[in-house]
């Protein structure tokens, strides 16, 4: 329960960090607006906390840095 607390509050500082000029990066806030679930949050034991985002039938693979909360990268997985 707590890590998603964590996970909760990492989205919400990453949502306010993001500059307008790095918006058409695909972040995983952007998913969440698209309709996208969070189907499971895995800390890496390092500086990221990696989010599985399903929407139907495709699956969405992010990295967020723990840091500033900023969505590292998104990689289509299924």
């Amino acid at each position: 329960m707590r890590f998603c607390s964590l996970a909760a509050a990492l989205l919400a500082v990453g949502l306010a960090a993001v500059p307008a000029s790095a918006q058409d990066k695909p972040t995983v806030s952007g998913y969440l607006q698209q309709g996208y679930d969070i189907i499971h949050i895995e800390g890496g034991g390092g500086q990221f906390l990696f989010f599985f985002l399903k929407k139907e039938r495709t699956v969405v693979w992010c990295s967020v840095l723990l840091q500033s909360g900023e969505t590292s990268s998104c990689r289509t997985v299924k």
